[in-house]
């Protein structure tokens, strides 16, 4: 916008400023040329009047001589009835012949523009021929031209550099709101717009800023909503662990027990994410161990269901730009689908591995695959008796760590699902 500003000033003025130095030009060079052929015609008649004095009382060499002193007019040639010359050395041509017979002339050569004056005396008639050459009649007309092109050229440049102020004026105020909407859709919710430049964008800007400070409004209170409904399960999750307690000791009692621990750190995760307002998926962990520690939650479930288990995982630490409660949210949600979406007794292999700057976790089964015509990434779809959030918490979870989420088609004929993490810098 701001260049489009300027080059619309740069035309406007070049042709407002070409419209007008351009005749002032012309101008100048007739007015110099006008003012040449006059000196010239004032020159010839002063020379012939000063011989007509002199020719009253018998013409004179001498006379004429003191004439064109007196004259003191360069170009000036005398030619006498004799045909010799004086003054400015010439040759007779038509302006001297035309001039014999007693008439003015004045016409153009190759020298410029002759001015030839008659003067009748005793001896005979006498012309005066004066030049008023090319050099004269251009005289100064290049100064002045290039003094006219200069200016032009400045009021052009001045022009363009007060129509870009003016630009700049209207489009660093639209930045200015493009930066702050940049900000506030990465979540920035502090990004503010100052309300300045012309009243339009002022007012652009206000409604910004109201519009953010709303939507920080709105988003506050589901943060608040999520934490005040995430309390409310530890009502629940104090019962299921005074259940649990009851359960006599054993294999049986421990693994509900974990599993109740778990949901209730859950719950604490949950209320922190919900009050803190957005993931911070900085911190590093070790994935492969992440993994095998999940690996071995889910393999006693696994085993119930007569569900046959490969897992590839590296036992070297494989460190990812991913918080631990984040990626443990990953696998479960990955290896749950496979629970939830497959019958029991179906196979599913889970493997990490380091391919160049990323590191990979895949998990696939021998189901059915994904059903056809559901967008299984689209949050709410699953197919399935499920709330359809698992794949696009992975999605997201993997997105915010700097990686990717793809589906696909496992060899075993089920579902693959790859996730990929950038690797940690060591």
């Amino acid at each position: 916008m701001r260049r489009s500003l300027a080059l619309v000033a740069l035309a406007v003025t070049t042709l407002v400023v070409t419209a007008f130095v351009v005749p002032l030009g012309l101008t100048v060079r007739s007015q110099a040329r006008e003012r040449a052929i006059v000196a010239a015609e004032r020159s010839a008649q002063q020379v012939a009047a000063l011989i007509g004095v002199a020719a009253a009382g018998g013409l004179q060499t001498g006379d004429v001589q003191n004439a064109l002193a007196v004259a003191g007019a360069p170009d000036v040639s005398v030619f006498l009835s004799d045909g010799s010359v004086l003054g400015s050395p010439a040759d007779i041509d038509e302006s001297v012949i035309d001039a014999r017979t007693g008439r003015a002339v004045v016409i153009d050569s190759a020298e410029g523009r002759v001015v030839a004056v008659p003067v009748t005396s005793r001896e005979g008639v006498l012309v005066v021929r004066v030049v008023a050459t090319t050099a004269a009649m251009t005289a100064g007309v290049t100064p002045a031209w290039l003094f006219l092109a200069g200016l032009g050229l400045a009021l052009i440049a001045g022009a363009t550099l007060v129509a870009d102020r003016m630009a700049r004026s209207f489009t660093r105020p639209v930045s200015e709101l493009a930066d702050t909407a940049r900000r506030l859709g990465t979540g920035d919710l502090t990004a503010r717009a100052r309300p300045n430049g012309p009243p339009e964008i002022a007012a652009v800007a206000g409604a910004i800023n109201d519009l953010a400070g709303r939507l920080g409004e709105m988003l506050a209170a589901e943060r608040e909503s999520v934490a005040d409904l995430s309390h409310r399960l530890r009502t629940p999750l104090t019962a299921l662990r005074l259940e649990a307690d009851r359960i006599a000791e054993g294999e049986e009692r421990d693994r509900v027990v974990t599993l109740v621990e778990r949901l209730d750190g859950a719950v604490d995760g949950l209320i922190h994410q919900a009050r803190r307002g957005r993931l911070t998926g900085g911190e590093a962990s070790d994935l492969a161990d992440l993994v095998r520690r999940r690996i071995v939650f889910w393999g006693v479930l696994a085993e119930e269901q007569g569900r046959p288990l490969v897992a590839n995982v590296p036992t070297a630490p494989l460190s990812v730009k991913a918080d631990g409660d984040e990626l443990a949210a990953v696998v479960d949600a990955l290896i749950g689908n496979v629970f939830t979406h497959t019958a029991p007794g179906t196979s599913f292999r889970v493997e990490v591995e380091k391919r160049g700057t990323l590191a990979v976790l895949q998990v696939a089964d021998s189901g059915d695959g994904f059903p056809p015509g559901v967008e299984v990434e689209r949050r709410g779809e699953s197919g399935a008796a499920s709330t359809g959030l698992g794949l696009d918490i992975v999605k997201r979870l993997a997105e915010q760590a700097g990686g990717a989420m793809k589906l696909g088609r496992a060899p075993e004929g089920g579902a693959a699902v790859v996730v990929e993490f950038p690797l940690a810098p060591v």
